[in-house]
């Protein structure tokens, strides 16, 4: 079940995005932004939250401003994989083409922050007048599904080190920080991976001088050579949300 969520009231609602804010609203112009924050409240992000469940309608849309939340598939037996991450560059809780359309994903908070939740419907009925804020969902869509689509190929063919430069990275990018609190066994899930095989790639990028990790936190000290050994995917990645 989903965690209760203690929420403190949004101040500064005609004030510019905040900081740390949501990068999705940036690309709103701020009548838009205004309007989204005065029905919003901010609220905080608590490690492992479920903000969503996966075959259950979402009654909340939640805008990250810090922190991290994985979107993950789930077998009956209630094993998981992550399909895609969120930080403040998107949403979690899309809405949907009917009030009680499934969400698609469970969404797990891994890195705990903030952010702006409004109600699922509300967001519905700005999408259908803002074709500013259309425009905005319509380019995170594509971005979302292009990570989503990539997924396989990233699983089957690149090699473990490579997967955890990728996750690294992209997770550094969305939460705007070098330093990743996270263990080996909440990255085996994201990735797929047993445990030892994190810590085997763990160890190879520290020796490569990328990153330095200690007792489930990670440090990416040489960004350049995270990338070089990161794979494809992640520059990928990047030329489809620039």
């Amino acid at each position: 079940m989903a965690a209760t969520i203690t929420s403190t009231a949004v101040s500064g609602a005609t004030q510019a995005v905040p900081t740390p804010g949501s990068r999705f609203l940036s690309r709103v112009p701020p009548e838009t932004y205004q309007r989204l924050v005065a029905q919003s409240t901010r609220v905080p992000l608590t490690k492992e939250e479920h903000l969503s469940e996966a075959g259950t309608p979402s009654a909340w849309s939640f805008l990250p401003c810090s922190g991290l939340v994985s979107l993950q598939t789930m077998t009956a037996e209630g094993e998981s994989v992550e399909v895609a991450m969120v930080g403040n560059d998107g949403i979690v809780g899309l809405p949907g083409p009917t009030p009680v359309s499934p969400a698609a994903h469970t969404a797990v908070v891994v890195i705990p922050g903030e952010a702006l939740r409004v109600r699922t419907d509300l967001l519905r009925k700005e999408l259908e007048r803002d074709t500013a804020l259309q425009r905005a969902l319509a380019h995170y869509s594509y971005a979302l599904i292009a990570e989503i689509a990539q997924g396989p190929v990233c699983h089957r063919f690149h090699a473990a080190k490579q997967r955890l430069a990728r996750w690294l990275l992209e997770a550094s990018d969305r939460t705007q920080n070098a330093k990743i609190l996270m263990t080996h066994e909440r990255l085996g899930e994201a990735l797929g991976l047993q445990r030892t095989g994190v810590t085997a790639a763990s160890i190879a990028l520290q020796d490569a001088g990328a990153i330095k990790s200690r007792h489930g936190r990670i440090t990416i000290i040489d960004r350049q050579r995270a990338v070089r050994l990161a794979c494809e995917c992640y520059q990928t990645g990047r030329e489809r949300v620039s």
